[in-house]
């Protein structure tokens, strides 16, 4: 029998399209969470992880009293040899999405066993045989937070089931109603309210809107729109992509990024992360990590846009960089 009410005020008209696109993961508040519960679970030695590195993957680190040992990428953003002992984790980043390969690469090289995939960046990158792959989906579709691991662990999930996603859910809200600048600040709270979280279980208002994603058609536009700006710079590139044809990437990085094109994108509206602009302050950054954040402009190739959108774009790259 259906335990919710009947009758009273009408909810959100979302769509059914079956099931989520990890409907076996261990389902957590968010990404980083549910790294938390992993590293507490089975307490590795130590646990390598690159300089280029969001921060909210460190802060797990940090909470369960990890050993962390640092690498440098390849400055093709592929993994370095490491002498990864016993008992000890290694953390690979599939870097906006487009490093499948490297992560071949990483798991022909060590024990699938002491592997974690940091697929934040590449949702539609399917799990291998490694230890976990950890999943972002608010990073691909929108909605307030959540975050999958799919591991061959065991791992419990927390008895506690996170309450904090209506509060986290306004900035998509106002996006529809007000456009991008409306909902800003309350994206970065909602942002700030994951930090240093205790593990707890996915919210049912997430899982029901992750239940309502045609994730093919996603899929497709972000692969479409990745493989039309590939073709329309991948000469230009400083940064070597050899991403599979059906690609569904995060963004597409392009590492020479013309001096002041970034702030001109911002007076038209058009907005380019930054991944990630606090690591120059490290002293201990290598000196390839360090210059990512500011030589590198991260394309939007998002499902909301196509390739006719996506041509002015890659035309004013080519433009300032002649300028140059």
């Amino acid at each position: 029998m259906n335990t919710d009410a009947i009758g009273g005020y009408l909810g959100l008209e979302l769509p059914q399209y079956g099931q989520e696109w990890y409907p076996q993961a261990l389902r957590f508040q968010s990404a980083r969470a549910a790294f938390l519960a992993l590293l507490r679970t089975h307490a590795p030695a130590a646990v390598w992880v690159p300089w280029y590195l969001c921060d909210s993957m460190l802060e797990p680190l940090r909470s369960a009293g990890s050993i962390v040992k640092r690498y440098a990428l390849r400055h093709d953003l592929g993994c370095p040899d490491i002498a990864l002992a016993d008992g000890e984790w290694l953390l690979y980043v599939n870097y906006f999405g487009v490093c499948d390969r490297h992560v071949d690469d990483v798991l022909a090289r060590f024990p699938h066993e002491q592997v974690i995939i940091d697929n934040a960046h590449a949702f539609f990158s399917a799990a291998r045989d490694n230890l976990a792959t950890i999943y972002s989906p608010r990073k691909f579709v929108g909605v307030p937070d959540g975050g999958y691991l799919a591991t061959r662990a065991s791992v419990e999930l927390p008895e506690v089931t996170d309450d904090g996603s209506v509060a986290r859910s306004s900035h998509l809200l106002k996006r529809l109603a007000g456009g991008a600048e409306s909902g800003y600040a309350d994206y970065a709270a909602a942002e700030c309210s994951l930090e240093w979280q205790e593990p707890r279980r996915m919210s049912p208002l997430t899982q029901r809107l992750l239940a309502a994603i045609d994730y093919p058609e996603i899929r497709a536009r972000r692969a479409s729109n990745f493989s039309f700006l590939h073709e329309c710079l991948s000469r230009h590139n400083s940064l070597t992509l050899a991403a599979a044809h059906d690609c569904a990437p995060l963004c597409y990085p392009f590492l020479g990024a013309p001096q002041g094109l970034r702030e001109a994108w911002r007076s038209q509206r058009i907005y380019s992360a930054t991944y990630w602009p606090d690591l120059e302050q490290s002293q201990d950054m290598p000196e390839f990590e360090r210059s990512l954040p500011r030589n590198t402009l991260f394309i939007p190739c998002d499902q909301r846009l196509s390739p006719e959108q996506l041509a002015p774009l890659a035309r004013q790259v080519l433009e300032y960089r002649d300028r140059q």
